[in-house]
């Protein structure tokens, strides 16, 4: 195939097409029998057309029950040649699917893995299942913002265990990006992979230079549905080199994953693919110009800081637009409040910032009057320039008294939030958004985690956790 026809080529796409137009009769799953694409008759069809109408298995629906045209494997080839991978597999559990499986590839149980704190709480449920010891390591700071700058090489070389891999977070959920290729130099110096979460970074491979990959990581891990075009819940794993063992990956990430597997999710990511090596990256650059545009725009409002390389001090993905907002007097929690209000929806917001995302999928002009816009919300909700009160997310050191996996079988006990301070929690409190544990099975609770999670209960929601008014926690039974 050449390279011009493996572009345009969409073997999912064009599978799942085909089987619309045959109308088959189904004597197997799903139960819908794709009924509510075409008959108005359907019981349900008035609520359930418009849900379901597109879905269709992989076996038995876009492929044979035997797979065999193998539409799925061509798929993921198509897409790790796209990005300069050796290796791509699709995940439709997203990435919190695929971070499990590239911890169960890349650890082993009672080894130690090092791993970045202020990952996704999907890294905690890749130790659990793995049984490995994570050989906790932490992202700088900023002094002033209290935002994650990345995990700095050193950190990584000055490791004196012995670790089967390097595990990091970049882009950061607040866009920044950390030393990939140093890090990279770091592991390998250590004789050990490293592994990428690169959720928020999917359009980074279609940067020259950009993506993890292309900077050193050994595996990494991208949403396609967070900053490109796929289905909700798809994204991908793919490897770099012959330091990850593919076949460990594949069983690893087939241990996971759905035995039900859906053609259109995964159609999904085969058009997102073709769409981006064709048009999308030309669209992904008016966006980034528009970005670019609207940051400008933004530095120019009194006591507004604008999380971009220079004020970062790091690289920052150019399709985020954080905002610093305490020397404005506003919070980010009011500036969200009044945008959705005019049925705008932002990424994220605390007392300190407003975090948003932008694809390929929005228009400039559209992008340049959001920034307009925000703008004028913030000089309309002005005040007194206050303290900041950062989230004490990206500040976690935690007082690991067991391994992950220990304290997740161990006997628990329930017992009020405000008496477990000295005690294991057996349990995880995570704000959501950004998904990063506060309190995660096996670390000691302080009075600044009990804290900690009261406040951040007061800003949105603290998912994962047993008891969802945070009065009480989980805690092991004599440790």
């Amino acid at each position: 195939m050449s390279s011009e026809s493996a572009e345009s080529a969409t073997p999912l796409v064009d599978a799942v097409r085909q089987a619309r137009s045959e109308n088959r009769h189904a004597l197997q799953i799903p139960g819908h029998k794709y009924r509510y694409a075409q008959d108005v008759n359907a019981v349900g069809y008035a609520l359930l057309h418009d849900l379901v109408r597109d879905d269709m298995p992989l076996q038995g629906g876009a492929d044979d029950l035997a797979g065999t045209h193998r539409l799925l494997e061509e798929a993921e080839a198509l897409y790790a040649a796209a990005i300069g991978a050796t290796h791509t597999r699709f995940s439709i559990g997203g990435s919190s699917q695929a971070n499990i499986a590239a911890m169960l590839a890349i650890s082993s149980p009672g080894r130690r893995v090092a791993v970045d704190r202020t990952s996704h709480r999907s890294v905690l449920a890749g130790l659990v299942l793995s049984g490995a010891v994570p050989e906790w390591i932490f992202p700088d700071v900023h002094p002033e913002f209290g935002l994650p700058v990345g995990v700095q090489p050193s950190s990584v070389s000055a490791i004196d265990v012995d670790v089967t891999a390097v595990f990091v977070t970049s882009p950061t959920y607040v866009g920044t990006i950390g030393d990939i290729e140093g890090l990279a130099k770091a592991a390998h110096g250590l004789g050990v992979a490293l592994m990428t979460d690169q959720a928020w970074g999917a359009h980074l491979d279609y940067l020259p230079g950009r993506g993890a990959l292309a900077n050193g990581a050994d595996i990494a891990v991208t949403s396609i549905h967070k900053a490109l075009m796929g289905y909700s819940a798809t994204a991908i794993v793919s490897t770099r080199g012959d330091r990850i063992d593919k076949h460990r990956l594949d069983r690893a990430l087939d241990l996971v994953a759905t035995t039900s597997p859906s053609a259109t999710l995964y159609a999904s990511i085969d058009a997102t693919r073709q769409v981006m090596v064709t048009e999308g990256v030309t669209a992904m650059h008016r966006a980034i110009e528009a970005v670019a545009q609207i940051r400008a725009t933004l530095s120019k409002v009194p006591g507004l800081v604008v999380i971009d390389d220079d004020t970062a001090g790091c690289l920052v993905d150019p399709l985020k637009l954080t905002l610093w907002l305490p020397r404005t007097g506003v919070t980010g929690t009011t500036l969200n409040d009044a945008l959705w209000e005019l049925g705008i929806s932002v990424e994220s917001a605390d007392s300190d910032s407003l975090i948003t995302t932008i694809s390929p999928i929005d228009e400039p002009v559209w992008i340049v009057a959001m920034g307009q816009l925000l703008a004028d919300l913030i000089n309309k909700h002005r005040g007194e320039a206050r303290k900041p009160t950062p989230i004490a997310t990206w500040q976690v050191r935690p007082e690991v008294a067991m391994t992950p996996r220990d304290a997740m079988f161990a006997p628990r006990r329930r017992i009020a939030m405000a008496d477990a301070v000295g005690e294991v929690s057996a349990e995880q409190f995570c704000p959501y958004p950004p998904g990063v544990p506060l309190i995660g099975p096996g670390e000691l609770v302080t009075e600044q985690l009990v804290e900690a999670v009261r406040i951040a209960g007061t800003l949105g929601r603290v998912a994962y956790c047993s008891d969802p008014t945070l009065a009480t926690i989980e805690i092991v039974d004599n440790p």
